[in-house]
């Protein structure tokens, strides 16, 4: 069991290459501005209740969440990575997410708290001359066990780059 005490730790940063990944999950969409926010952790725990629904799961211990975003608004998605996006269940949406080369970085540690992934993934696309591939989802990646402590977090996330620039 995680210890809450502990400061968080933050892994390496790693470029990686992720071959495509079919993904089935409930997405939530919030505006910037004048959103309610709490739809989020809402969304989540419809998720949670109906992750079962979800048909040919690749690894039912691990949730996904990608997301992406514009100026006025993100949408938020919670997911399993699944084998085929056959018999989606209602009010559920399937896609593909595209093969693509993404900077990753973990952390396991207080939350919310410690460190910023988002930040430490910025400093190195900076450091490498890397640009955020505008286009493309950042992907998170959580084990549906965090220990019972709801204040810690264990979180892999994806960042998606451009390496043509």
């Amino acid at each position: 069991m995680s210890n809450p005490l502990v400061k968080g730790i933050t892994g390496e940063v790693e470029l990686v290459q992720l071959d495509e990944m079919k993904m089935v999950g409930i997405p939530v969409i919030v505006s910037f501005k004048d959103g309610d926010y709490s739809k989020i952790g809402k969304t989540k725990e419809l998720f949670l209740e109906r992750k079962g629904e979800i048909k040919h799961p690749v690894n039912p211990e691990l949730y996904w969440a990608p997301w992406y975003s514009c100026e006025v608004m993100f949408t938020y998605f919670y997911c399993l990575e699944v084998s085929e996006l056959a018999e989606i269940p209602d009010g559920m949406m399937g896609f593909t997410v595209p093969k693509g080369k993404y900077t990753k970085v973990s952390y396991e540690g207080p939350h919310p708290g410690g460190t910023d992934p988002y930040a430490v993934l910025a400093a190195y696309r900076q450091e490498h001359q890397m640009s955020h591939k505008e286009d493309g989802m950042v992907l998170e990646k959580y084990p549906f066990d965090q220990d019972g402590i709801p204040e810690w977090i264990s979180i892999e996330v994806f960042g998606p780059v451009d390496l043509e620039n």
